[in-house]
């Protein structure tokens, strides 16, 4: 709800602010284009690399959309008069960035980006034809010194034994969901660009001749 909030008082600012219906749709437009973007990235349904940067970034923008938005109305019509309306609007405005870029931001890249995660199964699915997943210890795996993890417990197709299966992953991997494995089968990234420096690691291993993939979701400091 919070978050919500956040995210919605730009557009709605802006609606009480604007006085041209060009400018007003345009700016309108650009914020609403913006909100959608950064729901849509928190929400999971983009790729989540710039989330960091989109939730830093949203505030900043939201502003200098904004102002140039007053700016432009400023030549078309003149000073704006001072009433009520819009006294109101700029003083949420102000309220919002005061938020945003001295609490919330400061908050989300100092605290949210050093929680460890658990892993999504979506690192390593869809898996090749004629495998499946046999087990999966979702959030049961634990975290501690930083990380969580999640093993799954994987089979190939009939008669295949459990070094050509671990074989076969390991390139499936590689080829189809980009992982960098080693000679031992292990590897890691970062979840995101620049903010955000926690790591996502795979590492698919033979145990007991059957075949196990660790998901591990670190937060980058340790």
């Amino acid at each position: 709800m919070f978050e919500t909030a956040l995210i919605g008082m730009p557009p709605l600012c802006w609606a009480r602010l604007a006085r041209t219906r060009v400018v007003g749709a345009v700016v309108g437009a650009a914020l609403l284009a913006a909100a959608a973007l950064l729901i849509g990235e928190l929400a999971g349904l983009l790729p989540q690399q710039p989330r960091a940067e989109a939730v830093v970034g949203y505030g900043p923008l939201t502003a200098l959309l904004i102002g140039a938005g007053v700016l432009a109305e400023r030549r078309l019509r003149g000073r704006r008069p001072r009433t009520e309306r819009t006294y109101h609007a700029t003083v949420a405005l102000c309220s919002y960035l005061a938020v945003v870029l001295l609490l919330f931001t400061p908050y989300y890249v100092i605290f949210a980006l050093r929680e460890p995660w658990v892993p999504s199964t979506d690192l390593v699915l869809p898996l090749p034809p004629g495998y499946s997943v046999t087990a999966d210890t979702g959030t049961a795996g634990g975290c501690g010194s930083g990380t969580c993890s999640r093993g799954l417990t994987v089979i190939g197709p009939a008669g295949q034994s459990a070094a050509d299966t671990a074989a076969r992953l390991r390139g499936w991997l590689t080829t189809r969901h980009g992982w960098r494995l080693d000679a031992n089968g292990s590897g890691s990234r970062r979840i995101g660009w620049l903010l955000d420096p926690r790591l996502e690691s795979v590492d698919v291993g033979l145990a007991d001749q059957r075949v196990d993939i660790l998901l591990e979701g670190g937060d980058g400091w340790h």
